[in-house]
């Protein structure tokens, strides 16, 4: 036989309503009430519990008719939105039911403190008739400022019903979630100095950067089958003959941008399991201010760099989550379908050995930047074999903030320190803390730009 579950059983009967303070206070009062008409024979008591008992009763129903079918159309301003930035949401609520329904107050469910929206009243709804000047649907409206990147989902709006007399309280949701994508904040940077050291070619490539395509119009003569309207009308001019544009590609400079993305490598970072599939799509969330750090940092570089004209490479050391979006061109659709990856990103847990790419390719003559806090071997040997002969390179290590520090360094092996071994590979090394500005970090990478494009 099935055990009967009482608690239930009692929300089943219930629904969403439950008694208040005062109406437990009756169901209490009234139940003595009883009690005493019984044992001391006086009806006069038995009449009154009965009465106070039944006022509770009254008032659950009275809710419990109150709640209604209605359906919930949300939307937001921007449904992508960086950290610190503010949406307006918008709801729509439409009474599906065949009765009016009574006015009611309203909260919209949050994913972050303190979980719901201040209350507001949702007014009376009548019944659908098709016109389009009925009150059957009601627009609410508020303002959210996320603070955190993420994936959240907003909603589902919540209900609230009393009787008259405050006996009974009634929530329920109504409607589903919507998801809202908060890209991580990007900080405005200094220009580098990178430009110089790119080489003639590529240097002038990124100064007629603002003629808006990737390949530079030249002309020659015209030739049988030319299309017409790739005819220079000005060149033809200049020459005395039907002159057409000729496409030639050339090449920008790169930059690329490493980043530890293990876990192992955030001490800081909860140790609750985390898969690729789970953060693709922010079902958990790494709580490293470390990694933040470097999230922030990945953002603003990658915003600076393709704004001075560099294509960026960017390369994680775990399994990949940003996949096509690694390659940032110079297109704007590029940034920002990067940032929105960027919104469910986290160090993620991996076991397999990571190769990484191959030594700095010799076509690449753009600066490299490491992201990382506490990197594995592998990762920091990966480092170690990068070629940086005319290249520069450039590390920034986020140190822990607590007086314990970090764990000691991986392998059985006695390692030197992460600086000193990088340094010693050719590398540039910035500490920084969680807690330090992005932007004044950023400076010191300027002015190793700037020492790196004097001596070449």
């Amino acid at each position: 036989m099935p055990r009967l579950d009482f608690r239930r059983a009692i929300r089943v009967v219930l629904g969403g309503a439950r008694p208040t303070r005062r109406g437990l206070a009756f169901l209490v009062l009234g139940s003595v009430g009883i009690l005493a008409g019984f044992t001391t024979g006086m009806p006069i008591l038995l009449y009154v519990g009965c009465f106070v008992l039944a006022l509770p009763v009254v008032a659950f129903t009275f809710v419990r008719t109150r709640e209604s079918t209605m359906s919930v159309t949300r939307r937001f301003s921007f449904a992508v939105v960086e950290a610190g930035s503010t949406t307006a949401v918008t709801l729509r609520v439409d009474n599906a039911a065949r009765r009016v329904t009574s006015p009611v107050r309203w909260r919209d469910s949050l994913p972050w403190r303190p979980w719901v929206t201040d209350s507001g009243w949702l007014p009376r709804l009548s019944v659908k008739t098709g016109l389009t000047s009925d009150r059957s649907a009601a627009q609410l409206s508020y303002s959210l400022t996320p603070t955190e990147r993420g994936v959240f989902e907003v909603g589902p709006l919540v209900v609230e019903a009393t009787d008259p007399f405050d006996l009974a309280w009634g929530a329920w949701n109504v409607g589903s979630v919507t998801p809202l994508v908060v890209t991580p904040r990007v900080v405005q940077l200094a220009t580098s100095a990178l430009v110089a050291q790119s080489g003639d070619g590529e240097a002038r490539v990124v100064q007629r950067r603002s003629a808006g395509d990737d390949d530079d119009s030249m002309t020659r003569e015209y030739r049988r089958g030319d299309a017409m309207r790739r005819v220079h009308w000005k060149a033809s001019a200049r020459h005395g003959s039907l002159m057409v544009r000729q496409e030639e590609q050339h090449s920008y400079p790169e930059a690329r941008i490493i980043v530890d993305t293990r876990l192992e490598g955030y001490p800081d970072a909860s140790r609750a399991s985390v898969t690729p599939a789970m953060s693709a799509v922010g079902a958990s969330r790494s709580q490293s201010a470390r990694f933040e750090w470097v999230v922030t940092m990945l953002a603003s570089a990658v915003v600076q760099l393709r704004r001075e004209g560099f294509l960026i490479h960017i390369i994680e050391t775990a399994q990949s989550q940003l996949t096509d979006a690694a390659t940032v061109h110079r297109r704007s659709s590029a940034e920002q379908e990067l940032l929105t990856r960027l919104a469910s990103f986290a160090p993620i847990e991996s076991s397999a050995a990571w190769e990484g790419e191959p030594s700095t390719r010799s076509s690449t003559r753009g600066p490299v930047i490491a992201l990382m806090a506490n990197p594995e071997p592998v990762t920091v040997d990966f480092l170690v074999r990068q070629s940086t002969n005319n290249v520069l390179a450039v590390a920034f290590v986020v140190e822990p903030t607590s007086g314990f520090g970090d764990r000691e360094r991986f392998g059985s092996a006695k390692r030197p320190p992460l600086a000193d071994e990088l340094r010693t590979a050719g590398w540039k090394v910035i500490s920084v803390k969680s807690f330090d500005d992005v932007a004044e970090a950023w400076n010191l990478f300027v002015a190793q730009s700037r020492v790196a494009s004097d001596g070449s």
